[in-house]
């Protein structure tokens, strides 16, 4: 009974979450089509200061530590080292064509490292959402494979309340693809046993693949410094709960992963 308690719950707060971001793209679009500053600045308040602070990473975490969801930000029973280079090469490889284009672009380093810090914000905040909460929650109810697809396939839909920000996310394509790549984003979760390098992992491809299609955040305005206040913070608390889980131990074998033991 408690595990389905817990599943409307999860899934009223997804439902909250994605309706925040559509009313947050529907303002964006007006404010772009009336050139009206007010629609604009109701779009940040929802987007970065409601809905990702509040509905993707505060209340998901908070959740997640009172019903005592697994989650691990750090490789514990695997080789760090070795987690780092697999995904290191994770990224070249699923990247390679990609890189052609930066050795062509006319980008500074400072434009790369802006754009990279900005995608922060859409690639890294619903990590705690989708994984740290949505995932062990529908895991409870359906089991391992049904609640891979069924957050994959929730993380795609969500894709669909971007209609303005990110409009390529809502073709029936892209919406094959990011179910498809989530899922396998959740088994290196599961294997390398880090939230922190998956949802980095994550965070790079995204980086790569926007400005391999000719998109690139390379502006220094508000919501690149309130993408540093919220990353800042997520992944501080990262290094608190990190700290905390290797001081009392806390690790369900039974949870992840194991090929082979490292």
């Amino acid at each position: 009974m408690k595990s389905r308690t817990n599943l409307f719950i999860g899934m009223l707060i997804f439902i909250i979450y994605c309706l925040i971001i559509i009313l947050s793209n529907y303002f964006m679009s007006k404010a772009d089509t009336l050139n009206n500053e007010n629609y604009e600045m109701i779009s940040g308040i929802l987007f970065g200061f409601i809905g990702i602070p509040i509905f993707s990473i505060i209340v998901p975490i908070y959740l997640a530590n009172k019903w005592k969801l697994d989650y691990s930000i750090w490789p514990k029973s695997k080789n760090a080292f070795l987690v780092v280079i697999f995904i290191v090469c994770y990224i070249i490889l699923t990247n390679y064509t990609s890189f052609k284009y930066f050795l062509t672009s006319t980008y500074t380093v400072q434009d790369y490292i802006i754009h990279y810090t900005s995608t922060l914000l859409f690639h890294v905040t619903y990590y705690p959402l989708f994984l740290i909460f949505l995932f062990p929650v529908l895991r409870a109810n359906f089991g391992l494979w049904i609640g891979i697809i069924s957050t994959s396939i929730l993380f795609a839909l969500y894709h669909l309340t971007q209609y303005y920000f990110f409009p390529a996310g809502t073709t029936l394509l892209m919406q094959i693809v990011l179910t498809i790549a989530f899922a396998f984003n959740i088994l290196i979760y599961l294997w390398s046993e880090s939230i922190l390098l998956v949802s980095l992992l994550h965070s790079t491809n995204g980086a790569i693949g926007l400005i391999a299609n000719g998109t690139i955040f390379n502006e220094v305005d508000f919501v690149f410094y309130l993408t540093i206040v919220i990353v800042v913070s997520l992944f501080l608390y990262y290094l608190i709960k990190e700290t905390n889980q290797r001081k009392t131990k806390e690790y369900n074998d039974e949870w992840w992963i194991h090929f082979k033991k490292f």
